[in-house]
């Protein structure tokens, strides 16, 4: 597995979400990899960092749909 394709799979391989196969070639890669394997802890590190960071509040009643009414209602030529 090279660099590029590493870079492609690495939330999975974060979020354990590789296969076996998948999850052997990317450890494999990244004992080899520096450049690849500092991305893999900044990455890691980011999204504790936000897992941390984020309230345990429940979303409110309702907000997905407010959310959703409200970008329906965007025009399409706005963008």
């Amino acid at each position: 597995m090279d660099c590029k394709m590493v870079q492609q799979k690495i939330y999975r391989f974060i979020y354990g979400e590789s296969d076996k196969d998948e999850l052997r070639m990317i450890k494999a890669h990244l004992e080899r990899c520096g450049a690849c394997r500092a991305e893999q802890a900044l990455i890691a590190d980011i999204l504790e960092q936000l897992r941390n960071g984020m309230p345990d509040d429940p979303v409110p009643h309702g907000f997905k749909e407010r959310v959703l009414e409200r970008i329906h209602a965007i025009p399409e030529d706005s963008a």
